[in-house]
């Protein structure tokens, strides 16, 4: 029960995450656009004006595009560190209760540690999830960009 409660949990905030990082990226995309489709001149100059504005807009999106990966590794980092540290803080007091339990319940225990690798896994398909969408998101948010200026 709990492993399918996690993996709901994981769902969700892969939907969230995904959600998030779509309309941050498409937005700034409209607007990019708009502003530049507002700031169009005629002649060569206006070429130049654009060619400048898409590389600008370029670096900004990779600058912005290294920012949030690495926020989001320094998230997920620290939240490892947490869940590390608990377990081992918490596990020296446990110690004798695990060992009481470990005595009377010896199955349930050994069923418990068969979820412990479904549960990393479904925490690692939720973390390529999330990266996997925020890369698309924000190609599409480029794409969109590129194929809407000229």
């Amino acid at each position: 029960m709990a492993v399918f409660l996690l993996k709901l949990i994981f769902s969700l905030v892969t939907a969230l995450s995904s959600l998030l990082t779509r309309l941050i990226f498409n937005g700034a995309a409209h607007v990019v656009v708009q502003m530049i489709q507002a700031m169009k001149v005629q002649g060569e100059s206006s070429q130049r004006l654009l060619d400048q504005v898409k590389e600008l807009i370029t670096k900004c999106m990779e600058m912005l595009m290294n920012l949030i990966v690495d926020a989001v590794v320094s998230v997920f980092s620290s939240f490892f560190d947490l869940v590390k540290e608990g377990l081992f803080s918490s596990s020296s007091g446990l110690a004798a209760a695990v060992a009481g339990l470990l005595e009377k319940s010896k199955t349930s225990f050994e069923d418990a540690l068969k979820d412990v690798p479904e549960v990393l896994d479904a925490f690692t398909e939720m973390l390529g999830k999330i990266l996997a969408d925020f890369v698309n998101n924000c190609s599409q948010a480029v794409a969109y960009v590129a194929e809407n200026v000229f």
